[in-house]
């Protein structure tokens, strides 16, 4: 009986090895002097999305705002990289639109959404990785964009959450005037969120294979909304002042998103 429990045991502990030897993300070492290549496909436009109690005041615009979010992004994560000196940044361009939305998709969006551990890359996104950072003799890549997907707020129908992209500002209305904010500002049925569904993705060069990411989260004070907001202003234009509240908790999501990545792939402590 004893035998035959621990050849159960001993076959069981085989399989439960060989699903994490499959799922486990490969772990690497990067020696000194390690090249790491940079591509930055975020946009410079931040984006307001409008939920409203009625369907025919529901509206998606975006604006040309003065935040340079890619030059701000780009700058803390050479910043994080350059804490160990064995590393050196390399930016990389993407020469054309087509080739920067195939990476979007591919190497941002799909990895980051995906239910796989670690996720499979396609290989059209990963082929042109490899194309694009070969002549830059970098060991490392990586890429940090905008993601279309689920958002931390939800629609009301059970766990289904709104779908954004990019970043800027989420506002959810379900009542105007007076309604909107009941008995002195208590209840509010009228919410405004800064949101950031931006991702880093960290790959091995040649071939390209998946190390690590990590997406913003609005948890804690980026969870919360933003207080004050004028909502006697005209809402489907916004004056620059209303939009810029929410460029310090973008910013923060983005810094968390950076750190995490980083540490997931084992460059930074």
């Amino acid at each position: 009986m004893v035998r035959r429990f621990l050849k159960f045991f001993m076959c069981l502990m085989m399989i439960v090895i060989g699903i994490l030897a499959c799922t486990t993300t490969p772990k690497f070492e990067f020696p000194q002097g390690t090249r790491v290549g940079i591509i930055n496909l975020l946009e410079s436009y931040a984006t307001h999305k409008n939920i409203s109690s009625f369907a025919t005041e529901n509206f998606t615009k975006t604006y040309q705002v003065g935040w340079d979010i890619p030059s701000y992004a780009e700058n803390q994560l050479i910043t994080q990289l350059e804490k160990d000196a064995s590393f050196t940044a390399v930016n990389i361009v993407v020469p054309e639109p087509h080739e920067e939305e195939t990476l979007r998709l591919d190497m941002i969006e799909q990895v980051l959404l995906s239910q796989a551990s670690p996720p499979t890359l396609p290989p059209e996104g990963a082929g042109l990785l490899e194309k694009i950072s070969k002549p830059h003799d970098v060991q490392v890549v990586i890429v940090i964009g905008s993601y279309f997907g689920p958002s931390p707020y939800k629609t009301g129908v059970g766990d289904d959450r709104f779908e954004l992209e990019g970043y800027g500002l989420f506002t959810r209305k379900l009542f105007s005037g007076k309604l909107g904010s009941a008995f002195g500002g208590l209840f509010s049925f009228r919410k405004a969120f800064a949101y950031a569904q931006i991702g880093v993705a960290v790959y091995k060069a040649h071939p390209v294979t998946y190390i690590a990411a990590a997406r913003t989260i609005n948890v804690g004070p980026y969870r919360r909304p933003i207080q004050d907001f004028d909502w006697e202003a005209n809402i489907e234009d916004l004056p620059p002042a209303e939009l810029d509240r929410a460029r310090p908790m973008i910013q923060g999501s983005i810094n968390g998103a950076i750190i995490k990545a980083l540490q997931n792939a084992k460059l930074t402590p």
